[in-house]
């Protein structure tokens, strides 16, 4: 099973963001393709919310739709709806499902309820490859809503990022604990290089559910790779340290 991260730098024009994610979806062969959180318009958009949010059938969106066929593809957006929402359009067989952000940072250099409104469940998606968990960026450091997506049928969990250089160490540390905790593949998308006044990190990557690190790309820079992973790994980590069997649903926040 092969999955295409594409840890790319950031551009503020959405036809142009539509156009890349489509070429490079042409022009690599894969199972699963994920781009960055807010990926269509860019991350700091600021005060632009209100006129670039757009809704999950818009024409851009349908465009995209088309264009990938029957092709798996996960990628941020800010979501038109009764109100702004930070989302990630995961398109499977040619239907857009929404995954909304659950937690809005608004610490540091961050200001998201400003502009969005937070999210009600997380998302567990049926896709070829198996049910896929869909969280964006914050929503990591709650450890309840990957298990919760675990719980769910969930075998692989995607979390797409903007994350800056001053949370790096963080992120590094939770992923793999991430994938350990559920006995998933953990996959880690992230920005590279310069938007506004944020540098982001890049380091996308992929952990096994044994918390192995299979992948990861470059620091700063623009990468697109694709890992070949074994969903085997999968029975066998939940053989030898079986925590979704003994996890105690009470303790579940959500």
């Amino acid at each position: 099973m092969k999955i295409l991260l594409a840890q790319v730098s950031p551009m503020f024009d959405a036809d142009k963001n539509a156009q890349r994610l489509l070429k490079i979806v042409r022009n690599n062969d894969a199972d699963l393709y994920i781009f960055p959180e807010l990926y269509l318009t860019g991350y700091l958009i600021r005060d632009e919310i209100m006129s670039k949010a757009i809704r999950k059938d818009a024409k851009i969106m349908k465009k995209i739709v088309k264009g990938v066929g029957n092709k798996t593809v996960i990628f941020g957006f800010p979501e038109r709806d009764d109100f702004i929402y930070n989302s990630a359009a995961v398109i499977v067989g040619g239907n857009v499902h929404i995954a909304r952000k659950l937690h809005l940072p608004n610490f540091g250099p961050f200001e998201e309820r400003l502009y969005f409104r937070e999210g009600e469940e997380p998302l567990v998606v049926d896709s070829p490859i198996g049910k896929i968990g869909v969280q964006i960026c914050y929503d990591i450091f709650f450890p309840e809503i990957a298990k919760k997506q675990a719980l769910e049928g969930a075998n692989f969990i995607v979390n797409i990022s903007a994350s800056p250089i001053t949370s790096r160490n963080l992120f590094e540390k939770i992923i793999p604990a991430r994938a350990i905790e559920n006995t998933v593949f953990f996959i880690y998308v992230n920005w590279a290089g310069t938007m506004r006044t944020m540098v982001f990190w890049g380091g996308s990557q992929v952990h096994s559910p044994r918390g192995e690190l299979i992948y990861h790309a470059p620091y700063f820079e623009e990468k697109v790779g694709i890992v070949e992973i074994n969903p085997k790994e999968i029975d066998v980590a939940r053989n030898f340290r079986p925590t979704l069997r003994d996890t105690r649903e009470f303790f579940l926040l959500i």
